[in-house]
C-alpha cells in the first residue's frame, strides 16, 4: 500500500506543491489562471480529447453510461442532503457542484496512467471526454442557477467556449473530416499544458486556504464525494458488466475529489466559491488515504473483509 501511495499518488501532490510555493513566495493573481484554463486550455483539451474517442464499440457506451449515472445518482443524493439540511438556494448550488464532478481530469489521468499505464489511461480519457460533454456546461448551469433565472443560466451556458469545443469535437469525430494538421498542432499546446496548470492552480488554492469556514458541511460534502461517491461508482461497474481495467479505471474515477474547475465556475457565477474551494482542497487531502486505499483493495494488497 506504501508503494501504491508513493509511486501513484504522491508525484501528483508534488505538482501541487509547486502551486503551493508559487502562491506562497510571489503571490500572484489565482483568478487570470482560472480563466485561462477555462476559456482556453480546457476547451483545446476536451476537443483532442473527443477526437481519440471510438463511440461506436461497445466499451466507450458503457463508459458513457457510466459517467451520466455516476452524475445523476450524485445529484440525487446531493439533492436529498441540501433539502434535509435546508440549505439556501445559492449553497444548495455550491453544494451539488462539490458531488457531481470528480477530478478526472488532472488529478485522475495522472493516478490511472502512473497505476495502469498506457491502456488504463485511454480508458481514463474516454471516462474524461465523456465527462466534458456535460461537465464544464452543467456545473455552469448550476453554478449560476444558484443567483440567476432558468433562462439566464443556460445563456450562460452557451457564452462560455466549452460546449463549442465538445460541440466541434463530436462533428469531427463522428463525421470522420480530418481537422487541419495547423489546428491539431496549434490545441496540442494548450490541450498538454491544461492538466499541469490545473494542478498548480489546486495548489494555490491550497495556499489560499486560511480555515475552514463551514467545518460540519465541508465534512459531509467530503464524505459525499469521497465515500458514497465511490460505493455508488463500483455499484455501477456492476451493474453495467464493467470489468477488468476498465471496472478499475471507472472505479477510482468515482472515488476522485471534487474537481479543480468547480472551484473555476464557483468563483465566475460566485456560487459560494469559498465554501467550493475548502471542499476541494478538504477531498483532495483527505483522498490522499482513499484513493491509496481504493487502489490497494483493487490491486489486492487490501481486503475488505
Amino acid at each position: 500500500m506504501l508503494s501504491l501511495f508513493v509511486n501513484v499518488v504522491l508525484p501528483v501532490f508534488i505538482v501541487a506543491g509547486l502551486g503551493f510555493v508559487v502562491e506562497k513566495r510571489l503571490h500572484p493573481p489565482i483568478a487570470p489562471f482560472n480563466q485561462v484554463v477555462l476559456y482556453v486550455l480546457m476547451p483545446a483539451l476536451v476537443f483532442t480529447s473527443l477526437l481519440a474517442v471510438d463511440f461506436r464499440s461497445e466499451e466507450p457506451i458503457r463508459i458513457t453510461l457510466f459517467a451520466f449515472l455516476l452524475a445523476a445518482a450524485m445529484l440525487a443524493v446531493a439533492f436529498v442532503i441540501v433539502r434535509a439540511a435546508r440549505l439556501d438556494r445559492v449553497t444548495s448550488s455550491a453544494f451539488m457542484l462539490t458531488a457531481a464532478f470528480p477530478n478526472l481530469g488532472n488529478y485522475g489521468l495522472s493516478v490511472v496512467l502512473l497505476a495502469y499505464g498506457r491502456e488504463g489511461l485511454a480508458v481514463g480519457v474516454i471516462l474524461l471526454a465523456v465527462q466534458s460533454l456535460y461537465g464544464i456546461t452543467l456545473a455552469i448551469f448550476i453554478a449560476s442557477s444558484g443567483s440567476a433565472s432558468l433562462l439566464r443560466s443556460l445563456g450562460e451556458v452557451f457564452r462560455q467556449p466549452m460546449i463549442y469545443a465538445v460541440l466541434a469535437g463530436l462533428a469531427f469525430n463522428l463525421t470522420g473530416v480530418p481537422v487541419p494538421g495547423f489546428v491539431s498542432a496549434a490545441l496540442a499546446l494548450p490541450s498538454q499544458a491544461a492538466i499541469p496548470l490545473m494542478l498548480l492552480v489546486l495548489g494555490m488554492h491550497f495556499a489560499g486556504t486560511t480555515g475552514i469556514e463551514q467545518p460540519r458541511l465541508v465534512s459531509v460534502a467530503v464524505v459525499n464525494r469521497l465515500v458514497i461517491g465511490t460505493l455508488v461508482g463500483w455499484a455501477l461497474t456492476i451493474a453495467l458488466g464493467l470489468t477488468g481495467v476498465a471496472r478499475d479505471v471507472m472505479i477510482i474515477g468515482a472515488a476522485m475529489p471534487t474537481a479543480v474547475f468547480t472551484i473555476l465556475t464557483a468563483t465566475q457565477f460566485n456560487a459560494r466559491p469559498r465554501f467550493v474551494s475548502d471542499v476541494v482542497v478538504v477531498s483532495t487531502l483527505a483522498s490522499i488515504v482513499t484513493v491509496t486505499a481504493v487502489l490497494a483493495v483493487l490491486s489486492g494488497t487490501l481486503s475488505l473483509i
